[in-house]
């Protein structure tokens, strides 16, 4: 039985940082995973993928409005091959580059599927010896949720993995969930031609946005070619004819593809036909403070704890687990990781929202800054979309919330304000490069009280 110190069952954002800043430490430690999966769900079937894939769809949408830049561009086109081609080698590259940096920080790899049983023993399949550790973590990520009451043909019915992987735009697509995996999604197949009808059954689109961003946004999708339907609710599936038969809200419809978007749920696969017990709360994996489960010495962090399912909030818990196993006195503090809709155009917010703050009967200002008066935005032929700011009396950041260019990175902005306690005045004395996007947001900052130049 080979022996480390720890062993990280999975190699997503939070397990491959956790095991190269524990090797660097100088422990033997031990990442287990399947060889196509290290980067996780993330790198693999989230985050980036969709990303290579909103970068063509925004692109081409550029090619379809370049005349608007003085531009001529006849018959613009696309080749989904090619498309899926370059997803396929971005998310290839930096899989390759995490499993050789895993290699150089002293990691020893195991690649295949990882068993948990009991006194921390992990068996690996393709592998004959178990391994055994002090410390046991679990980053096992979260795959997509598909209830039992959804029809099964995958070739029909889709979770994002399918469609990450699709061999061709449909015709049409139901999208069940209007969350950010079903917008993005939706807008990507939209973008190339596909009739798209997105069905969320909340009130609002995107689940924890702020409410009157969420309102203000439906006519800008809807625009892009979605339709979007809020408050309904998808009331029956079913294959007919080799296509998806939907009753929505009553009505029957048809559709060449349905994406089944409705969430997410922790991978517990690494206890399946095992001897162990890991307690679980609402779905998520059970554990104090200090990470560690309710079996001695296994620890969880990500998308299988509670917080967030975002890929940032794993890489911030494998930083807090690896800084207390240090002897630090920290803990994790969830109330500023940001989110980030990655759409044209982005979205993004931090903190509390107006939402929130009435609910709790906490007085702040709210200053507002229009893209479509920055000059950056509008040479770039991205006017619209505001950012709003919420400052509390005493001139610190509660929350912010941003549509427009660039807004997955303004929002560290408001990110680093909220989180050092900066006033508006301290920002006011910050020097914005000009002409920046960044500008809009100290526009936002200094109008919550009324000092902003432009109002």
């Amino acid at each position: 039985m080979q022996t480390f110190d720890l062993i990280v069952i999975g190699g997503g954002p939070g397990g491959y940082p956790l095991a190269a800043r524990m090797a660097r430490q100088g422990k033997k430690v031990a990442i287990v995973d399947n060889e196509a999966e290290f980067g996780g769900t993330c790198l693999n079937w989230g985050c980036i993928p969709t990303k290579a894939l909103l970068a063509s769809a925004g692109n081409f949408h550029l090619l379809k409005h370049a005349g608007e830049f003085g531009l001529s561009c006849a018959d613009a086109g696309f080749d989904w091959a090619k498309i899926i081609e370059r997803k396929n080698n971005i998310t290839l590259q930096l899989r390759q580059g995490i499993i050789k940096m895993l290699e150089k920080a002293g990691v020893t790899l195991f690649k295949g599927i990882a068993r948990l049983y009991k006194d921390r023993v992990v068996k690996v399949s393709g592998y004959d010896e178990p391994l055994h550790s002090e410390k046991i973590c679990l980053a096992v990520g979260s795959v997509p949720a598909a209830p039992a009451v959804f029809p099964t043909n995958r070739d029909i019915f889709w979770t994002s993995n399918e469609a990450l992987h699709a061999d061709a735009v449909p015709e049409s697509l139901l999208v069940v969930g209007g969350g950010v995996i079903g917008i993005e999604l939706g807008q990507v197949f939209a973008e190339f031609g596909c009739k798209v009808c997105i069905v969320e059954m909340m009130p609002q689109i995107l689940p924890g946005l702020d409410n009157a961003t969420a309102k203000r946004l439906m006519p800008v999708f809807k625009k892009s070619g979605m339709e979007i339907m809020t408050g309904k609710k998808v009331d029956s599936l079913c294959e007919k004819n080799g296509r998806a038969l939907a009753t929505i809200d009553g009505v029957e419809r048809e559709f060449a593809k349905v994406l089944i978007a409705v969430g997410r749920r922790v991978n517990m696969s690494f206890m399946h036909e095992t001897d162990v017990h890991i307690e679980t709360e609402r779905g998520l994996i059970k554990t104090g403070s200090d990470y560690q489960t309710t079996e001695p010495g296994v620890y969880a962090i990500g998308d299988a704890i509670k917080g967030p399912m975002l890929a940032h909030k794993a890489s911030y818990d494998a930083m807090i687990l690896a800084a207390q196993w240090q002897g630090k006195t920290v803990v994790a503090d969830y109330s500023l990781v940001p989110s980030c809709v990655y759409t044209h155009p982005e979205i993004a917010w931090v903190g509390q929202s107006e939402d929130s703050l009435k609910a709790i009967g906490v007085s702040y200002k709210t200053g507002r800054s229009l893209f479509s008066a920055n000059g950056k935005a509008l040479t770039a032929g991205a006017g619209d979309g505001q950012i709003k700011t919420l400052i509390a009396d005493d001139g610190k950041l509660l929350g912010a919330v941003i549509w427009g260019p660039e807004a997955s990175n303004i929002i560290n902005e408001a990110t680093m304000l909220a989180q050092f306690g900066i006033t508006d005045h301290d920002f006011s004395m910050m020097i914005h490069p000009h002409p920046t996007l960044s500008e809009a947001f100290m526009e936002a900052v200094e109008n919550a009280s009324g000092s902003g130049v432009h109002g």
